[in-house]
């Protein structure tokens, strides 16, 4: 950060002294400490009009005049031996030019002429400008060229591509990409651990839950009611390291969405029909005959059918899907009567392995990542999960996904 600060104020100190100072030189080079060709040769001009007769002064100088006593001005010698020799001499006050000339032994002052010097002042302030402009844009050009090419690494690196963020050591930025480029191998390094955790322990598990599995059913001198349980506890081991994988394989970045063109409609009465088996209330859709999405209708699927399983846990008597469209996006809601999700643990809900006090228990499951790849398919789908209160009563969970 002191890097950045000190390159920052001494490029800018040095470049207004420079720039300051050149455009000084050159004013002081353009006006040359003599009066302009235009008031040398007007002055001459007006030294021949002088030569006429007084009368005739007023019609041909053109500017007012008056005699002045010969001392009203210091003269130094040469300048009075150019008035004896009938020249008119200009003096400058402020922007304007007074023309004194000596006539019969009496000095005369013509004038005052007005100048437009600041014409001139204008240009250099012009040039000094756009001197100015031109150095902070090929100072701030290679600035501007890292930073794009800092955002593109970390947009690659959003993407789950590696980040590559190596400037050059002389760029004003490099310490913050070096910064970034350490923190992104850090994260790349935590998050293959942690897949390669999930996957581990998932696929250890597999194995003694088949072997368990196996047994259970083979052992014929166990009671039928506590080989059931047990049978039922295997089960959900089952669906819980299913769930792990495929959570973790959502988690990956590598994952390839197939997208295509596909009917929510269609799908939405493909995942009801399947669901409709199960036990908890109907299903109710709200549909429009035809509504096309680009997405990956695999995964679609399962985030809708994870929506419509926890609907079943919790609603009562009703569950109703509907889709609408609304300003680019289609708007997949589902809507139950059941008693809801508080608005403070709405975020909370949404972390895998979070879940509600009331779904503890073994009659209602749950394991606390159905939402939590909803969301993450959600996502990955550049759309939202919005979780509400519902006009029955219960919960809203609604899905805005871009049309395109």
């Amino acid at each position: 950060m002191h890097r950045l600060f000190l390159h920052f104020y001494l490029f800018l100190f040095l470049v207004l002294i420079g720039l300051g100072w050149t455009v000084d030189q050159l004013w002081q080079y353009a006006q040359g400490g003599q009066p302009p060709a235009l008031v040398d040769t007007l002055a001459e001009q007006m030294a021949l009009v002088m030569r006429l007769p007084e009368a005739q002064w007023s019609s041909h100088l053109g500017l007012p005049y008056q005699a002045v006593p010969l001392d009203s001005v210091s003269w130094q010698p040469e300048e009075w031996q150019l008035l004896q020799q009938n020249h008119l001499l200009p003096l400058f006050q402020d922007n304007s030019v007074f023309f004194y000339g000596l006539r019969h032994e009496q000095l005369w002052l013509v004038g005052p002429l007005q100048l437009n010097e600041r014409s001139g002042f204008d240009w250099f302030s012009i040039l000094f400008f756009s001197l100015l402009a031109v150095a902070v844009a090929l100072w701030l050009w290679p600035v501007a060229r890292d930073i794009r090419f800092l955002q593109q690494g970390l947009q690659r690196f959003g993407r789950g591509q590696p980040a590559e963020l190596q400037l050059p050591a002389r760029s004003f930025i490099a310490p913050i990409a070096d910064s970034f480029q350490q923190m992104s191998q850090q994260i790349i390094s935590l998050l293959e651990l942690q897949r390669e955790m999930t996957h581990a322990v998932s696929h250890e598990l597999r194995t003694p839950i088949a072997r368990l599995k196996f047994a259970l059913e083979m052992a014929a001198e166990l009671p039928q009611n506590d080989k059931s349980l047990m049978l039922q506890d295997v089960r959900e081991l089952q669906q819980l390291v299913d769930e792990m994988l495929d959570y973790a394989k959502l988690q990956s970045h590598q994952l390839n969405l197939k997208i295509q063109h596909v009917d929510l409609t269609e799908l939405i009465n493909n995942v009801a029909e399947k669901l409709a088996p199960l036990p908890g209330a109907a299903i109710e859709l709200q549909l429009p005959p035809v509504s096309m999405l680009y997405c990956d209708a695999h995964y679609l699927e399962r985030a809708i059918q994870n929506l419509l399983v926890n609907a079943k846990r919790y609603a009562k008597n009703r569950i109703v899907v509907d889709v609408k469209a609304q300003q680019g996006y289609w708007r997949i809601s589902v809507n139950d009567d059941g008693p809801g999700i508080p608005a403070d643990r709405r975020a909370e809900v949404l972390k895998p392995f979070q879940r509600l006090e009331q779904s503890r228990s073994r009659e209602e499951g749950g394991f606390g990542l159905g939402l939590a790849i909803v969301q993450r398919i959600v996502q990955w789908h550049q759309g939202k999960l919005i979780i509400g209160d519902s006009t029955l009563g219960g919960a809203s969970l609604q899905l805005l996904l871009p049309v395109s």
